[in-house]
């Protein structure tokens, strides 16, 4: 917790207000009772399974990127946690999964703060939709009465927006992004597989209202849709692993850019958090960056390792890089957006650049970005084809030099104030690079 920035910190310490606040609220109010569980030992006793059920689905979670650094982690207690809020009083239906995730997240070694971070905004989520069920739920009704079936589809909004709002106010402060913006960017991101879990929860809200035991049947169901959430995920994160290894191997091919793409990409993310852009298009600037140079895998060793210059037929091989990285990388269905980053990252804001000589606009934003970030690299770091490289500051000048030619001017602007502002961290990115590549 020490490395977070002051206001993450203090949003840690909001959210564990928070969840002491309701519970205190909760504490002083008097219980609502909730007639489906009046016998005591029944009630401790399924209390005990849920427990152990959330626990359990907590050791299987499926990770979702958010933002370039950060993670979220959806898990089948979602669904059981919500079936909590309905099933028991609120104070109960609180200390039920608050404990739940505390132990769970104890089990998988997690930092005290983050567990405790958890903790408490399930603890609060699952309060807060308690408290509805039991103001608006008629059990006189049926459950799968018109009026009680509204209220349900209440308690899930409830549920859904608590829960995401909390922990995307977390992930906004962590990636410096406005917090609507964030939200929407996520939202649109998760939204198909999070919301797939609730009915699911309503599943189980009705077997306890019938035969509680009935709910082992559906474990054979949790297994399944688990473990096809988790292989769609899976396969998009073996896809992109491939192709950066692919990215890697083209580095390792040519002794004069190792790392090149690492730089390029870190370059390329740091100007996006400048130009302040959504976390949904830097990911895609940073993994395009990442993959930019992907098409010299098809690059003969003889050109790409020519020392001295290349000959025109040779240039016109090297050009094709950019098309045949755009053609590897269209390969991810997800990602078909990011190859044209890749296909177009060559092309100069005048026109006079290739493959399809784009001008100005017309040329991807994200491609831009890259443009000036690999041009940095490679203005700064050695290679074979010439004896020096520039410094910093230099290359700066040239940044500036060719504002309106080959780079975008407003992308330029942010670039060179980017690396001015903080000269010791850029002059170490690339001081390794040259001991890295002279080695």
């Amino acid at each position: 917790m020490k490395d977070f920035e002051k206001n993450v910190k203090l949003y840690l310490i909001f959210v564990y207000f928070l969840f002491a606040f309701l519970l205190i609220c909760l504490l002083v109010i008097k219980p609502i009772n909730f007639p489906a569980y009046k016998s005591l030992k029944n009630n401790f006793i399924l209390s005990i399974v849920l427990i152990v059920a959330i626990i359990l689905s907590d050791k299987f979670p499926i990770t979702y990127p958010s933002g370039w650094t950060s993670k979220i982690e959806v898990t089948v207690s979602f669904a059981l946690n919500f079936a909590v809020s309905f099933t028991f009083v609120p104070i109960q239906a609180l200390a039920i999964s608050f404990l739940s995730t505390i132990i769970g997240e104890t089990f998988n070694k997690k930092p005290w703060y983050k567990k405790f971070f958890n903790g408490s905004m399930t603890g609060f989520t699952v309060g807060i939709t308690s408290l509805a069920f039991k103001k608006l739920y008629i059990s006189s009704l049926s459950l799968t009465s018109s009026y009680n079936m509204l209220v349900i589809l209440l308690g899930m909004l409830i549920y859904f927006l608590t829960n995401l709002s909390i922990l995307y106010g977390l992930l906004s402060k962590i990636n410096k992004r406005k917090f609507l913006d964030f939200w929407i960017e996520n939202f649109k991101q998760n939204i198909a597989d999070t919301i797939s879990l609730f009915p699911l929860g309503v599943v189980v809200i009705y077997f306890l209202q019938k035969n509680p035991i009935m709910n082992l049947f559906l474990i054979p169901t949790i297994v399944a849709v688990y473990t096809a959430v988790k292989r769609r995920v899976q396969i998009i994160e073996e896809t992109e692993n491939t192709l950066f290894a692919l990215a890697d191997a083209v580095d390792a091919r040519i002794p004069d850019t190792m790392n090149h793409t690492h730089r390029v990409a870190k370059l390329s993310e740091d100007l996006c958090n400048k130009l302040k852009l959504p976390t949904n298009l830097t990911n895609e600037i940073a993994i395009a960056s990442s993959l930019h140079d992907i098409g010299k895998i098809s690059i003969p060793d003889a050109i790409l390792n020519k020392n001295g210059k290349l000959t025109e037929e040779e240039y016109k091989i090297i050009k094709k890089h950019s098309e045949e990285g755009a053609k590897i990388a269209s390969r991810l269905s997800l990602f078909k957006e990011g190859a044209k980053l890749i296909k177009h990252h060559h092309e100069r804001y005048d026109g006079k650049g290739y493959p399809d000589g784009l001008k100005g606009e017309k040329i991807p934003f994200g491609a831009r970005v890259i443009n000036i970030a690999d041009s940095f690299d490679t203005m700064t770091t050695p290679r074979n084809y010439r004896p020096y490289t520039k410094s910093i500051q230099e290359a700066l000048e040239e940044v500036e030099k060719c504002k309106g030619t080959q780079f975008d001017p407003q992308i330029s602007d942010a670039f060179i104030e980017m690396v001015k502002s903080d000269l010791e961290r850029y002059y170490e990115l690339i001081k390794l690079g040259k001991v890295i590549e002279n080695n």
